[in-house]
């Protein structure tokens, strides 16, 4: 019935020049690992920018956020402050670290930079395994090598394979972080999962639940319904014009294998994404809103681990993690795309109520 398995699905690599970078005139375009899932579920892998996902769709739904910055190759001119705000795509999984997240601060006595070098490091392809049906194997998967270093240290290296199942819409993602220097190195790790317009729209609900607390910690619990308000897809608002946001911290319960499940549901849709990840890789998680009136209509779902905040301003035990010589970290974390009622009553199981607390 068919000679090619990529009528089926399968991955195809290129480079994407127009209407972004290079603008189909002879600039330099971003590299980039094209996935078919031959479920519907289609997305873009920016192997110029760490190997990141970008673009993504479920049949004709769109579910990533995407700036209008455009798809960019990796730039190592965006390492001050929060000029990493100038060449983020966005897209449904931008990492952050390995050596720290979060905010520009001072830290240490040095200056440290939004959300860190990965989605600027470009990912060396180390393999490629596509579907061969007719015998017998319907994985498809991507290996991928990024090299974050500097002479003296700090040199990290992260190994990412991303795998698909032909006809199963979802992605599997691992990495495995190594110090390779000589000396202990700060290390901090963030999935930044951008969901946008139509998947997040009015009235679509976010589903987590455990013990929260909104940024700034001020020393006091917020209102438990003012909390659970933040779990309902607001109309684009005036406070968050510009940079305006807010940030949720949510410490959600493992089930009894010690994975997590975070998500969100777009009843009008009958489409769901959920989030499933090792609590112990990724203790803990934020639910970065902002809600833009013309533009910028997103909510990131984000685990991490180490801290957002820094140690200097973060109680938590995990601010201040670092990584001895040869030492490794492993991430995992599954995206599934849920379709129909009975999938995303099954995400519902995992919703609850958000418990005020001052701070996590």
């Amino acid at each position: 019935m068919y000679e090619n398995a990529l009528q089926l699905g399968g991955i195809r690599t290129g480079t994407l020049d127009y209407p972004d970078a290079g603008g189909g005139l002879g600039g330099r375009g971003c590299r980039v690992a094209l996935f078919d899932t031959g479920s519907g579920l289609r997305f873009t892998v920016a192997l110029g920018r760490g190997g990141d996902l970008v673009n993504a769709k479920y049949k004709e739904v769109n579910l990533a956020y995407l700036t209008p910055n455009g798809l960019a190759p990796a730039s190592g001119g965006v390492q001050r402050e929060d000029d990493w705000l100038r060449a983020w795509a966005g897209g449904l999984v931008t990492t952050c670290g390995p050596e720290t997240i979060g905010a520009a601060r001072v830290e240490d006595g040095k200056a440290v930079a939004l959300h860190g070098r990965h989605s600027n490091t470009p990912a060396a392809v180390v393999g490629i395994e596509n579907p061969d049906p007719q015998g017998g194997k319907g994985e498809m998967s991507l290996s991928m090598v990024i090299r974050d270093s500097r002479m003296f240290g700090p040199v990290f290296e992260v190994r990412r394979t991303i795998r698909c199942r032909l006809g199963v819409p979802e992605i599997h993602l691992r990495d495995e972080v190594t110090n390779l220097g000589d000396t202990a190195v700060s290390h901090n790790w963030l999935y930044h999962v951008n969901l946008g317009y139509p998947l997040l729209d009015e009235g679509a609900r976010l589903v987590y639940r455990g013990k929260a607390a909104v940024l700034p910690f001020t020393g006091k619990a917020v209102s438990s319904a003012k909390l659970n308000r933040f779990k309902r897809i607001p109309a684009s608002c005036d406070r968050h014009v510009g940079g305006g946001e807010d940030c949720v911290f949510v410490d959600p319960p493992a089930d009894r294998k010690g994975l997590v499940h975070v998500g969100l549901v777009n009843a009008k849709l009958k489409l769901g994404l959920e989030l499933v990840y090792p609590k112990k890789q990724l203790p803990r998680f934020v639910n970065w809103q902002h809600f833009g009136p013309s533009g910028g209509y997103v909510t990131g779902l984000e685990p991490f681990y180490g801290s957002l905040m820094g140690k200097d301003n973060d109680p938590s035990k995990l601010a201040g993690t670092t990584l001895g010589p040869g030492q490794k970290r492993k991430y995992e974390l599954t995206i599934r795309v849920l379709d129909g009622k009975a999938q995303t009553d099954a995400l519902r199981k995992h919703d609850g109520a958000l418990m005020p607390v001052a701070g996590l």
